[in-house]
């Protein structure tokens, strides 16, 4: 890391230490029991739009309710073919999200909280972080494990399909009392 990067990475830490202090209870849940399920995701990698679609598609088949918001890493295009997105120019200078939008979509009380991201996405993070969903589920990262209730070890593959397929499989087999 440069020092700009390290100077953008305190801020953006410093801001996760403050909101840290409130955040909801969390309780465990599995995929069929969830009823409210949200997906976050990474939009500036085309054709995860048509994997995240399919898959949303998917759970609304097995009568869920899904919310989709989706991250493209770029200051010109601000919209996509009905996809709910924000992008760097909601981001300030240290990765926060500062868009009404987001914070709308944080602030609600989802039963699952789904991060189909492959890599790794200050903004889409901080959403996780931050979301008052009842449980998160995400990708593993050693550092990362404030993030997520349930992480995924996607052995540094970068396949979204594989880290879905992957997630509905430990979220349809998690029993709990």
């Amino acid at each position: 890391m440069n020092i700009l990067d390290n100077i953008k990475d305190y801020f953006y830490q410093s801001v996760l230490r403050q909101r840290g202090a409130n955040r909801p209870n969390r309780s465990i849940t599995n995929l069929s029991d969830a009823k409210t399920i949200g997906i976050i995701y990474d939009s500036s990698e085309g054709s995860n739009d048509a994997i995240v679609t399919k898959f949303s598609e998917m759970l609304k088949a097995k009568g869920k309710s899904v919310e989709v918001m989706a991250y493209l890493d770029d200051k010109k295009i601000d919209q996509k073919n009905g996809i709910p997105l924000f992008n760097r120019k909601a981001v300030n200078w240290y990765a926060i999200p500062t868009d009404e939008r987001v914070v709308a979509y944080c602030n609600k009380n989802f039963d699952l909280l789904i991060c189909a991201i492959t890599s790794e996405n200050k903004p889409l993070e901080y959403m996780a972080y931050t979301s008052k969903a009842k449980y998160r589920v995400g990708p593993f990262a050693e550092e990362k494990t404030k993030f997520y209730d349930l992480m995924i070890q996607i052995d540094g593959k970068r396949d979204l399909n594989y880290l879905l397929q992957q997630m509905v499989h430990f979220l349809e087999n998690i029993k709990y009392n």
